[in-house]
């Protein structure tokens, strides 16, 4: 990758690794803007010069870490519908697993994703949006993959219906992230409602929600009967 200098020795690799990790974190906490590479160095232990000796600069960290979150998420949904148990559940339950694992990525990387979005707004850095729509359009493809093997997609451009649903929860799920962190206020609500909202957008049949009965409307209180 452009500005990540080649480290051949198993040292090199595992210091470089620890920038990455560290840079991850300060990013986070800072924000790319009030980062500095001293900030970087000091939390990996190491000193300045030797972050110059792996990285060009601070942008060359960021656009790897960038990388990092993408590929993460192409693992994830690989992974996703490799899960032996999607086999006996209904499409609206594993619509809901689909969501929370999206969720579970975001929770897991929110600082940085953070730091990402506010980067992709400074002038001249809108080239990350390229990949992170990218990413968004291969989890919509493997969605409509899955659907389709069930013969339960209603929708006759079924690529399209499940690449917009799947930007609709991300969305949804970044600005939940971005604004209240990793303490939403009712996590297992939150995944009801999109869940609810993609089912029934790409008419899938089956309760996408908890367990009959179980289920709370937005009183809080049993829904009636």
């Amino acid at each position: 990758m452009d500005g990540i200098l080649p480290a051949s020795q198993e040292r090199s690799r595992a210091a470089r690794e620890r920038m990455l990790n560290a840079g991850e974190a300060v990013f986070a906490r800072m924000g790319y803007n009030n980062a500095h590479v001293s900030d970087i160095a000091s939390a990996a232990g190491c000193s300045v010069g030797s972050f110059y000796r792996r990285f060009r600069d601070k942008e060359a960290l960021f656009r790897a870490l960038h990388q990092k979150i993408i590929e993460q998420r192409r693992q994830r949904n690989e992974q996703f519908y490799a899960r032996p148990e999607l086999a006996d559940l209904p499409s609206a339950e594993v619509i809901r697993l689909f969501i929370k694992d999206i969720l579970g990525h975001f929770k897991q990387n929110g600082g940085f994703i953070r730091a990402l979005f506010q980067r992709t707004l400074d002038e001249g850095n809108r080239d990350y949006w390229p990949e992170l729509r990218k990413a968004a359009a291969l989890e919509g493809e493997g969605l409509a993959r899955f659907l389709r093997g069930r013969g339960e997609l209603a929708h006759s451009d079924n690529h399209y219906s499940c690449d917009f649903i799947v930007r609709v929860i991300e969305g949804t799920i970044v600005h939940a992230v971005l604004h209240a962190g990793n303490a939403l206020k009712d996590e297992e609500q939150f995944l009801d409602d999109l869940a609810r909202v993609a089912t029934r957008y790409l008419e899938i049949g089956g309760s996408s929600g908890r367990a009959a009965g179980q289920k709370k409307s937005r009183t809080g209180k049993p829904p009636t009967t």
